[in-house]
C-alpha cells in the first residue's frame, strides 16, 4: 500500500512539473486558458477574457453549448481543454478542445515547440482536417475574470 501511494505521488509530482503546464494566451490574443493536471492527464480552464462582457454589458455565457442547461453558464472558467494524455518529450495527444463559438468539441493533440510557444491542434476525424493555432505564455492570469 505505501508502495502504491509513493507511485501515485510521484507520477503527480513528475505531471505538475510537466513545461505545458501554466498560463497561455490564446492566437488571437483574446483569451488565457490555464493548464493543469488533472490526474495523469492534462486539462485547461478559461482564467481571463478580453472581453468578459457582451454588448448589454452582461457576462458572455456559453451560449451555443448543445446542452440547453449549459448555456447560461459564464464562458470565463469553463474547461476548454480536456484529457490530453503525455507522449514524451512535450508533446501530448488524445485530448479534445471545446470551441465556444460553434459549441462544438473537436480531437485536438499539443506539443511545445519552446518554452514559451504552445502549438494546439484541433481536428475532425484525423489530424489532416484541422487547424493548428500557437499559444504564447504568460505569466498570470491578469487578474481573472
Amino acid at each position: 500500500m505505501v508502495a502504491l501511494l509513493a507511485a501515485l505521488q510521484s507520477g503527480t509530482a513528475w505531471a505538475s512539473a510537466d513545461p505545458v503546464f501554466g498560463f497561455w494566451l490564446t492566437a488571437n490574443q483574446r483569451a488565457i486558458i490555464e493548464i493543469v493536471a488533472c490526474g495523469e492527464r492534462a486539462c485547461g480552464y478559461i482564467v481571463w477574457q478580453q472581453e468578459s462582457l457582451d454588448g448589454d454589458g452582461q457576462r458572455k455565457t456559453d451560449s451555443n453549448n448543445p446542452s440547453e442547461a449549459q448555456r447560461d453558464r459564464p464562458l470565463c472558467a469553463i474547461q476548454l481543454l480536456g484529457k490530453f494524455r503525455n507522449t514524451g518529450t512535450g508533446a501530448w495527444s488524445d485530448g479534445s478542445i471545446y470551441n465556444p463559438r460553434d459549441g462544438q468539441v473537436y480531437s485536438a493533440s499539443m506539443k511545445l515547440r519552446d518554452n514559451d510557444t504552445l502549438q494546439l491542434r484541433g481536428y475532425l476525424l484525423l489530424p489532416l482536417f484541422g487547424q493548428t493555432e500557437l499559444w504564447t505564455r504568460e505569466p498570470d492570469n491578469r487578474g481573472g475574470c
